[in-house]
C-alpha cells in the first residue's frame, strides 16, 4: 500500500495529535521501504494551499526518513519564504546547498535570503550578507540567466545597495530576456522612481537622456513634474503619446492625470485616470493602474483583484472600487477619486520615504500593533503617508518638541458615520523620514500635550506603579484597534472651501407593468440657503444636479444629469422628483446638486429595496408622504392616478395641519360580482419625544399614539388611498405611522410603516 493512499483514507482520532500521526506515518514508511515521494508531494500540496504548518510536519517526518531529503529542505525554506523568515530560509536552503553545490533553485533563495536579512543589520555585516546575496544570484545567471526571474531579484539588490543606474539596467536586462513575466515589467517603474527621487534634479536628467529606453522619457518628464515643472512634465508625456512605444502607456496617462488634478482640474485629470483603466490591455498595464490605487485597498478587495484572471474583470474592478466610494456618483466628476489624487500629490511632498523597514526603526518594539495585508503593499511611503491618503487631514493632532524629546505626532481623526473615533500615534527613530506608528506614549512630556484626546492619558499621568503597566496595555489595546480599524478603512473629504447644501429626500415604489415596479425619488432644495450664498446679484441661478441608479455590484441602470434654472426665493424650496421603471432588486441611489457660482453642493448616497408587486399576493405600496393631496385633472410631475400628490421628502409636519399619506393596494380579492371588502387601520406610535423647556425636560401634553380604523369597499384588485391624518392630539416627537390592510374576503392582512416628524 502506498503511502499517498495512506494520507487520503487514514482517519485522525481527534484526540490524537497531527505529531503522533506523522512520526507512526514516518515509522511506517521506515518499515515498509515505503518511497517517500508521495510524502514530498502531499507537503508540497498542503504548503501551495498556504497550510504550512502541516506541510512543515510532513517534510520533518520526510527528513526522519532520510536525513538529506533536499526536496524537504526546499520545502521548509519555500514556507520561510512565504512567511518572511529570511534567515530560517537561508538556512534551510543552505542545508541543500551543503548536499547539492550546483543547485539552482536553492542559490536563487539562498540568494534572496541574505539579500532580506541585510537590510535589518548594520553596515558591516549588512554588506556581508549582500556579498553573499550577490554570489548566489550570479552563480544562478552563469548557469541559466533565463531562470525564474533571478536577473530581476538581482536587480532588486542592486537598487538595496543604492545602486539605482545599475538596479535600472538590470531590470531592463530581465524585461528583454523574459519579457512575459509581469512583476519586472511593473516594478522597473519603481527603480526609476527611486533613482529620480535620490538623484540631483540636473544629473538625473542628464543621465536619462543617455538611456535608450522609453522608461527614461517617461522618468524624465516625471523628475519635471515632481520638481514643479507641470507645464515641461505634460508637454514631454503628451508627446511620448504620439509615438509608438515599447513601455505600457498607462504610467503617461496616470502622471497626466496628476498633473491635471495639480492643476486644480479634475474633470481632465479624471479623463486621464480612466483612459489608464478602459485603455489597459494585459496584467502589467492593469497592474501598474493597481500601482496608483493600492494604498486605500481593503484586504477582502485586495484578495478579490488578485483573482481575477480577465483584463475585463479587473478594468470592472477600478470601475466599481471608485463608483462604491464615490459620495456623489451622479456628478460629473467623482469627488473621491479627486480627493485620493490630491492627498497622493500631498504625501509625495510631505511624507515619502523608500527605505526599510527595520526592528531598528520601529516604535513598536514589543510587537503589540497587527497590520493587514494591504499595508505591506506600501513602498512608497510612511506611516503618515499611508493614513493620509486613506482618511485625509486629521481633525486634531498634537506634537510636543524639546531639545531631548523623541520626534513624535499624534493625530485624531472624529467619528464619522461610517468610522469610528480614531487616534494615531507616530514616531521618529533612528531613520530619517520614516515615520512608523507607536502603540503607546509614556513620556510624561507628551502625555501631558494629549489629555484632551480623552481620559485615558490623564489617567497614565497620574498613574501610580501599580496601575502604570495596566494603564499602558490598556493604551496598546486601544492603538492595536485604531490602527487595525485604519488600515481597513477609508473616508472622503471635501475641499475646506465647499459648504454642505442640506437636501432632505424621501423615497416609494408602486406597482407597475410587465413585473417591474415605479421608484420615485422626491427631494428639496432651499432656495434661501442658495440665495445666502449667491455672489451676484441675479434673480435666478444655474443649478446643476444628477442622479445615478446602480445595483448591488455598482453596475449603473439609470442615470440622469442636466442643468435647470430657479428663481432665487429668500423663503421658498425647490420640490421635485425622479421616476424610473426598475426590475425588482435592491439599489444604490445617489443624488447630487451643485449650484452655480457658489461654494455649495449637497448630495446623499443611499440603499433602496424595491419590492416586487407582480405577485398574486396582498401588499401595499410603499407610503409616499405629502403635504397636499386634491383631486386633478392637470398633467404635472405631482399627478397620480388623477390626484395631484405634492410630496414632503423632509418627513417633518406640523402638529397644526394634517398629515397626508398616498398608497395604493394590491391584489385585494373580488367576489363573484368582483367587489372587495377591506379594512384599513392607520397608527402612530411615538418613538422619541421632542425635548422641550427649561434643561431639555419632556413638556406638553398629549397622546403618545392613535390608531382609527377604516372600512372600504371597492370593484378592483388595485385600491388608491389617500388619507389626511389629524395628529393635533399627539405629542411632538418622532413617530412610526403604520398602516395595515386586512382583506375581509380572504383574511389575509399586509402592513407598511415609515418614519416621520412632528412638531
Amino acid at each position: 500500500m502506498r503511502l499517498n493512499k495512506i494520507l487520503n483514507t487514514i482517519i485522525i482520532p481527534v484526540t490524537f495529535s497531527i505529531v503522533n500521526w506523522l512520526v507512526s506515518i514516518s515509522s511506517y514508511a521506515q518499515q515498509n521501504s515505503i518511497s517517500i515521494d508521495s510524502l514530498i508531494t502531499s507537503g508540497d500540496s498542503l504548503r501551495a494551499i498556504g497550510n504550512f504548518d502541516e506541510a512543515k510536519e510532513i517534510y520533518k517526518a520526510a527528513l526522519k526518513i532520510d536525513n538529506d531529503l533536499i526536496q524537504a529542505y526546499a520545502g521548509l525554506g519555500k514556507i520561510a519564504i512565504a512567511e518572511e523568515k529570511w534567515a530560517e530560509a537561508g538556512d534551510e536552503f543552505q542545508k541543500v546547498l551543503d548536499r547539492d553545490p550546483e543547485n539552482k533553485q536553492a542559490h536563487y533563495f539562498r540568494g534572496i535570503s541574505s539579500r532580506e536579512t541585510g537590510k535589518f543589520k548594520v553596515l558591516l555585516l549588512r554588506k556581508l550578507d549582500w556579498d553573499k546575496s550577490k554570489k548566489h544570484f550570479q552563480k544562478v545567471m552563469a548557469q541559466d540567466s533565463l531562470y525564474q526571474d533571478v536577473i530581476y531579484q538581482f536587480a532588486k539588490l542592486k537598487r538595496y545597495r543604492e545602486e539605482y543606474p545599475e538596479a535600472i539596467q538590470w531590470g531592463h536586462t530581465q524585461v528583454r530576456l523574459r519579457p512575459e513575466l509581469v512583476e519586472p515589467r511593473v516594478k522597473l517603474f519603481r527603480f526609476y522612481r527611486y533613482y529620480i527621487n535620490h538623484t540631483k534634479n540636473e544629473q538625473a536628467i542628464n543621465w536619462l537622456k543617455h538611456q535608450p529606453w522609453d522608461h527614461a522619457r517617461y522618468a524624465i518628464g516625471e523628475k519635471l513634474r515632481r520638481e514643479g515643472n507641470l507645464t515641461e512634465a505634460d508637454s514631454v508625456f503628451r508627446e511620448m503619446l504620439k509615438t509608438p512605444l515599447t513601455m505600457s502607456r498607462q504610467p503617461i496617462f496616470l502622471s497626466l492625470a496628476r498633473i491635471n488634478y495639480e492643476k486644480q482640474q479634475p474633470e481632465e485629470g479624471e479623463k486621464y485616470f480612466w483612459r489608464a483603466v478602459n485603455e489597459s490591455g494585459n496584467d502589467i498595464d492593469a497592474d501598474l493602474v493597481f500601482e496608483d490605487i493600492k494604498y486605500i485597498l481593503k484586504d477582502d478587495e485586495l484578495e478579490h483583484y488578485r483573482s481575477l484572471k480577465s483584463i475585463p474583470l479587473k478594468i470592472e474592478f477600478f470601475h466599481k472600487l471608485w463608483i462604491s466610494r464615490d459620495p456623489t456618483p451622479a456628478a460629473s466628476v467623482n469627488h473621491r477619486l479627486a480627493e485620493h489624487y490630491r492627498r497622493l500629490l500631498y504625501s509625495e511632498k510631505n511624507y515619502e520615504f523608500d527605505g526599510f523597514r527595520t526592528w531598528f526603526n520601529n516604535p513598536d518594539k514589543l510587537g503589540y500593533l497587527d497590520f493587514t495585508k494591504t499595508y505591506d503593499l506600501n513602498h512608497e511611503f510612511n506611516d503618515k503617508g499611508l493614513i493620509y491618503i486613506r482618511h485625509g487631514q486629521y481633525d486634531d493632532w498634537a506634537i510636543t518638541g524639546g531639545p531631548d524629546v523623541p520626534s513624535n505626532e499624534s493625530w485624531m481623526y472624529n467619528r464619522t458615520t461610517e468610522t469610528p473615533e480614531m487616534i494615531f500615534h507616530f514616531f521618529l527613530e533612528n531613520t530619517p523620514g520614516y515615520w512608523r506608528f507607536s502603540p503607546v506614549i509614556t513620556d510624561r512630556r507628551l502625555l501631558e500635550d494629549r489629555v484632551h484626546f480623552g481620559n485615558i492619558y490623564y489617567r497614565l499621568l497620574r498613574a501610580d506603579r501599580l496601575e502604570y503597566l495596566a494603564i499602558t496595555e490598556e493604551m496598546a489595546r486601544e492603538s492595536r484597534k485604531y490602527v487595525s480599524i485604519g488600515l481597513s478603512t477609508d473616508r472622503n473629504t471635501w475641499e475646506t472651501k465647499l459648504k454642505p447644501l442640506e437636501i432632505p429626500f424621501s423615497m416609494a415604489t408602486f406597482r407597475s407593468d410587465r413585473g417591474k415596479t415605479i421608484l420615485e425619488i422626491y427631494y428639496a432644495i432651499s432656495l434661501s440657503a442658495v440665495a445666502r450664498e449667491i455672489k451676484q446679484h441675479d434673480q435666478r441661478f444655474e443649478l446643476e444636479k444628477g442622479i445615478t441608479i446602480h445595483n448591488l455590484n455598482w453596475q449603473p441602470i439609470e442615470k440622469k444629469r442636466d442643468k435647470i434654472f430657479l428663481p432665487i426665493r429668500e423663503s421658498e424650496s425647490f420640490l421635485d422628483l425622479y421616476r424610473f421603471e426598475v426590475q425588482p432588486d435592491s439599489y444604490h441611489v445617489a443624488f447630487y446638486a451643485r449650484p452655480a457660482d457658489t461654494d455649495l453642493l449637497g448630495g446623499w448616497k443611499f440603499g433602496k429595496r424595491v419590492d416586487d408587486y407582480s405577485t398574486s399576493e396582498l401588499s401595499i405600496s410603499d407610503i409616499q408622504l405629502a403635504t397636499k393631496i386634491e383631486p386633478t385633472s392637470k398633467i404635472s410631475n405631482f399627478e397620480k392616478n388623477g390626484l395631484l400628490v405634492v410630496p414632503n421628502p423632509t418627513r417633518l409636519f406640523s402638529l397644526k395641519v394634517p398629515v397626508y399619506i398616498y398608497f395604493e393596494i394590491y391584489q385585494l380579492t373580488q367576489d363573484l360580482n368582483r367587489n372587495t371588502s377591506f379594512t384599513i387601520e392607520y397608527s402612530l406610535t411615538l418613538l422619541k419625544q421632542e425635548k422641550k423647556g427649561f434643561l431639555g425636560f419632556f413638556a406638553g401634553r398629549g397622546k403618545t399614539s392613535i390608531t382609527t380604523k377604516i372600512d372600504r369597499e371597492g370593484n378592483s384588485e388595485l385600491s388608491v388611498e389617500y388619507l389626511a391624518i389629524d395628529a393635533s392630539r399627539v405629542k411632538a416627537g418622532e413617530y412610526e405611522l403604520a398602516v395595515k390592510v386586512t382583506d375581509r374576503h380572504s383574511g389575509k392582512t399586509a402592513i407598511r410603516a415609515t418614519k416621520i416628524a412632528l412638531q
